[in-house]
């Protein structure tokens, strides 16, 4: 959902999808001078519930808080951007943005923008998205839970934690699956990773109602962690189907699909594994799609690896669903692998050189050399690009200032006036800390943007060896806006450890404290107006869509 509001000296442009709401906040450039940021309330509307918004910076020479936070009416916002993401879907909210002028000690407020927004709903449409929370190094663990591991906690603590953690990622898994009650049901999945004991508890349960429920799992690299899990759940052997065939390549995939009557009714996909880090650890999407054309794509392909297809017979089950194509039409798609080509990596990188505006992309390991072209090369709009780890193949050069390379990472140590954060590496298990989706948008914010998703990591092994499925969806805004909104809180979280700790040498030399806010209006606006710099261009983006 997009909205637009205009009161006083302040355009609010608003992206919202079910799960977090974006504002990009625009001015007209003789408003700025002297501007110390945005005093922000929120009024729940449903139960009556108002407070001022606040944040970790604060003003020079200012009492320290107890809590590291600072309310926004004493220490202003400063920044044209802010999202909320403690939201509920359904719900009903009410924000003002009052711009703050002044001193510190004598601060002029102006006139507010007060825009009331309704939280979409996911369950209204054909799609519905959820992300974990995907950040557990992070100053809000810090605070809440301490750092310290599940696993460490007392029982009711632990519950709370991953229930943050979770974001309703673990519970829309669940879910999905406890529908398939009786005997009417059919449930066909196909999982990479397979040992989160309470998935396996729950298929088992869906099992034992009645359900015909029979589950592909990678018998290739993932063969004894998997067995060892099926093992302690009891799991009936019958439902079982191991992936053996090939087994220098991945069985990836990490999708459902739910029947009734043998119709298809849903298929649950993205890029969550069956364990506890996907679930509560690393960045992570669950995405279902109600939509029986698509979902009877789903039920081919895995028809043809319960028959534990050769490489040769898979590719040719793969393309047979859907063939290659050289340009996307409006509506949803998905392509199956292994293919004989990697003519589809051919086609994102394609849709990355035509962008008008924005690509995001999200990527956990490295991936084709075509989108790495695309996404370094030198050109006038935005690239914001998330990788989960710095290492040879993933390092990206670029000359372009508007293409922004973050990877992951978290504050090894108390800096500044945050505290130390933890990876979900250490929270969890080893392995990817950070990011593990797999997602490319195109110019999210325009009248045609697409989302690109599901298991595969955008490279030729991906593409060319391992069992993977990636849907391509084109032109729905809502879908778009849900994703858009998740990128965006990643992003940020990650790009500001990325640049304090990158500026930090130098900061220490100049004394330089990014946790204090400026009082000279031009140190924090003047990127906003500045017509090359990349935040003007974000800017512009916002205030040129469509609304």
């Amino acid at each position: 959902m997009r909205l637009r509001k205009i009161t006083g000296s302040i355009i609010l442009n608003v992206v919202s999808g079910p799960s977090a709401v974006l504002f990009s906040i625009d001015m007209d450039e003789n408003k700025i001078n002297g501007l110390l940021g945005f005093y922000i309330s929120k009024t729940n509307l449903k139960t009556g519930a108002a407070y001022d918004v606040q944040s970790t910076k604060h003003f020079p020479k200012s009492a320290k808080s107890a809590d590291g936070r600072y309310s926004t009416k004493y220490h202003p916002w400063q920044s044209f951007l802010w999202e909320d993401f403690y939201i509920s879907e359904g719900g009903r909210y009410e924000y003002s943005f009052v711009p703050v002028y002044g001193q510190p000690d004598a601060l002029d407020y102006g006139t507010p923008c007060i825009i009331e927004i309704s939280i979409p709903s996911r369950t209204k449409g054909e799609n519905e998205v959820y992300f974990n929370r995907g950040v557990a190094g992070s100053q809000a663990y810090a605070r809440e839970f301490k750092n310290m591991r599940p696993d460490q906690m007392s029982d009711a603590m632990k519950k709370k934690a991953l229930k943050w953690l979770s974001k309703g990622l673990k519970e829309a898994l669940l879910n999905f699956i406890s529908r398939a009650k009786n005997e009417d049901w059919q449930l066909r999945c196909c999982f990479y990773e397979f040992i989160y004991p309470e998935v396996l508890e729950a298929l088992k349960i869906a099992d034992s109602k009645g359900a015909d429920v029979k589950i592909i799992y990678d018998a290739r690299h993932e063969a004894a962690k998997n067995m060892d899990a099926i093992t302690k759940a009891k799991l009936d052997t019958s439902i079982l189907i191991p992936r053996t065939e090939d087994p220098k390549f991945l069985q990836h995939n990490k999708y459902m699909i739910l029947l009734k009557d043998n119709e298809v009714v849903a298929v649950w996909t993205g890029s969550t594994n069956i364990t506890e880090k996907a679930i509560f650890g690393h960045c992570n999407v669950g995405h279902i799609i109600k939509n029986k054309e698509i979902g009877n794509k789903y039920l081919k392909h895995w028809t043809g690896l319960a028959k534990d297809p050769q490489l040769k017979e898979a590719r040719q089950n793969s393309i047979a669903i859907q063939p290659d194509v050289n340009s996307l039409e409006q509506g949803m798609m998905v392509f199956f692998s292994p293919r004989p080509k990697g003519d589809v990596l051919k086609l994102y990188s394609e849709l990355i050189n035509k962008s008008k505006q924005l690509v995001c992309g999200m990527f956990p390991f490295s991936f084709s050399k075509l989108i790495k072209a695309e996404i370094t090369a030198e050109t006038e709009n935005l690239k914001y690009i998330i990788i989960d780890k710095k290492d040879k193949n993933t390092t990206l050069e670029t000359n372009d200032l508007d293409n922004v390379i973050v990877y992951g990472g978290k504050l090894e140590g108390p800096l500044y006036d945050w505290a130390k954060e933890k990876s979900s590496g250490e929270l969890f298990y080893s392995g990817t800390n950070y990011i593990h989706n797999k997602v490319i948008l195109i110019d999210p914010l325009g009248e045609q943007p697409i989302v690109i998703t599901g298991s595969a990591n955008f490279s030729d092994n991906s593409v060319l060896r391992n069992d993977e499925n990636t849907l391509v969806i084109k032109g729905n805004k809502e879908v778009t806006d849900h994703y858009f909104t998740e990128f965006a809180r990643i992003f940020n979280h990650y790009s500001a450890r990325q640049d304090i700790i990158k500026m930090k040498p130098k900061n220490d030399t100049t004394g330089y404290n990014p946790s204090e806010l400026r009082i000279n209006s031009t140190e924090w606006t003047l990127p906003f107006f500045k017509k090359t710099a990349r935040k003007y261009k974000r800017r512009l983006m916002f205030s040129k869509m469509e609304v």
